[in-house]
Order: structure tokens, then C-alpha cells, then sequence
């Protein structure tokens, strides 16, 4: 029997807190990773027809998320350029911390481009197989696995950075 909308649904609410974790990974405040993840489920709504039993329902919940969190991003950064007057200076960065906490592994994690950030959250937070990250990415799987080779590489010289 298929999904109907408010099953679908009803098995989505179970993956929230990942999807905030994925949220509050890729820098957003939780605040607004709760409205992101309401977001999600409004579109997971509006393409519910879309989704195929076959399919993980995980994998498309993320593809739907990260395509909330790229929605977002623009949005943000457009705002961001009508305050700043279009100026195109970039903001200074957030102190680096001392000791390797959680806090570092998340400050070092918004060090890394967001290809490589995106890949890290897939496949180590949310543990997701490469197979599945390059479905939610629409990449090859050896593109996910060279990316998350070059993130884990620039992760160990950022906080070995941070530790000198």
C-alpha cells in the first residue's frame, strides 16, 4: 500500500532531530533551523507525490532539506548585500577556540566549503552510505568519497592550526 500524505508524514516527523542536527551543522541557528525543518516538511508535503516507496525516505527528506538550506542561504546572502549597501566585504571570522570541543569541531567544520561541509554532514552526522550522499547531492559517488577525503584532510589542518 503506498504512503498516503499523512503517513508519509507521520514517518518523516521521525527523522526532525536530524534534520535539525544537518541544519544546526551547516551553521544555522537553531531557531532557524527549526523554521528550515518546518520548511522541509512543507515542501516533503507539496512533493509527495514525487517520492517512491523504493526510495529511502531519508534520502529524499535531506534532498529536500538541503534544497531548503540553499533557498535559505540565497535568500540570506541577498538581504545580507541590500544592508551591507551591495558592499562586498566579507565579515570577520568567528574567534578561533583553543581546545578541540565540540564548539571547534563545529567552528572548524564552517571553515570548509560547503561541497565539502555538505558531504562531511551526510555521511559521518547523519551516517549515510556514499551511495546515498551522492543521491541526496546529485554527484557521482567518487566525487562524494574524493570530497570527503580533501574535508577530513582540511579538518586535520584547521584544528591542527588552531592547536599550535
Amino acid at each position: 500500500m503506498p504512503f498516503s500524505g499523512e503517513r508519509l508524514m507521520a514517518e518523516a516527523e521521525k527523522f526532525k532531530k536530524n534534520l535539525l542536527n544537518f541544519f544546526w551543522r551547516q551553521g544555522v541557528s537553531h531557531y532557524e533551523g527549526e523554521d528550515l525543518v518546518q520548511e522541509t516538511y512543507l515542501r516533503l508535503w507539496k512533493y509527495r507525490d514525487r517520492y517512491k516507496e523504493t526510495a529511502k525516505l531519508s534520502t529524499f527528506l535531506f534532498l529536500l532539506a538541503r534544497q531548503v538550506r540553499l533557498d535559505a542561504f540565497k535568500m540570506h546572502t541577498r538581504r545580507q548585500r541590500r544592508e551591507d549597501g551591495w558592499s562586498k566585504e566579507r565579515p570577520e571570522t568567528v574567534q578561533r577556540p583553543v581546545y578541540c570541543t565540540r564548539e571547534d569541531v563545529r567552528w572548524a567544520m564552517s571553515q570548509l566549503p560547503e561541497a565539502m561541509r555538505e558531504v562531511v554532514e551526510l555521511a559521518v552526522f547523519q551516517d549515510m552510505p556514499y551511495a546515498e550522499v551522492a543521491e541526496v547531492l546529485e554527484i557521482p559517488v567518487g566525487t562524494v568519497k574524493s570530497r570527503m577525503s580533501n574535508a577530513l584532510r582540511k579538518l586535520k589542518e584547521v584544528l591542527d592550526d588552531e592547536r599550535s
